[in-house]
């Protein structure tokens, strides 16, 4: 069955969609999200490459303006070679956005996200870098140069057998240099991960990235997590993100 989840989030392209070309912002600062959505009547589908031979490939789908839905799967070692380590679940998320962007005020979205980071720790049943679970986030655009962002959320993860739970806080900003290019950054408080049996060493996640867009339907991205290093040492991964709408 994880295989079978595996393969049809892969390969998720119908032929009978068609890319419309049209500025849609990212759905993510880097790992957290921010208060976009994909538009009504269409999708993505991104697949993600990270340490550990880990391949974590996703769908989210824009079921109207204001509402969208995704499912993730994935695990370590699936590049290289023996035995996979499938994550035990496929990480299930929905996105509501309760206020619209306008010029004095943010865009405002509430959300569930059980899809976490890194490698899945099955002793603590979480990943290392723990899912948002539920949350909430504000996003504000302005236009500088050619355009930058900020964001501020909190979420709720519901991994916490690790003992340690509560709300948590992140921040991130996105700054474009030009259309096609942009330049992030985020820093997860982990407030909900910095005690009890806890994988950080109280430090935060600070993250960093670098995102080129191909026709406004096919992003990549490169990133650097853990920059603060709670695990000892920064983090590579890229991933690339194909947006499609559907053919009405």
């Amino acid at each position: 069955m994880k295989r079978i989840i595996f393969f049809v989030l892969f390969v998720a392209m119908p032929a009978t969609l068609a890319a419309q070309g049209i500025n849609v912002p990212a759905r993510t600062i880097i790992d957290l999200p921010n208060a976009s959505l994909l538009p009504n009547a269409s999708f993505d589908v991104t697949m993600r490459i990270f340490p550990e031979g880990g391949l974590l490939t996703g769908v989210n789908v824009g079921l109207n303006e204001r509402f969208m839905i995704g499912l993730a799967y994935g695990g370590t070692n699936v590049i290289g070679k023996g035995a996979v380590n499938w994550h035990p679940f496929a990480g299930a998320a929905a996105r509501y956005r309760i206020i619209s962007e306008s010029f004095s005020l943010p865009g405002i979205a509430i959300g569930f996200d059980s899809q976490g980071h890194g490698a899945y720790v099955d002793s603590l049943k979480r990943f290392e870098r723990k899912s948002p679970g539920f949350y909430a986030v504000s996003s504000k655009n302005y236009r500088l140069l050619e355009g930058f962002s900020i964001h501020l959320g909190a979420n709720y993860s519901l991994e916490n057998k690790d003992e340690d739970r509560g709300l948590n806080v992140f921040t991130g900003g996105e700054f474009n240099i030009r259309p096609e290019l942009a330049f992030m950054v985020e820093y997860d408080f982990a407030l909900n991960d910095n005690s009890g049996k806890s994988l950080s060493e109280g430090k935060g996640f600070l993250n960093i990235g670098a995102r080129y867009i191909i026709k406004d339907a096919v992003y990549f991205e490169f990133f650097l997590f853990d920059v603060l290093q709670n695990f000892q040492e920064v983090q590579r991964a890229i991933r690339i993100t194909y947006l499609e709408f559907f053919r009405l």
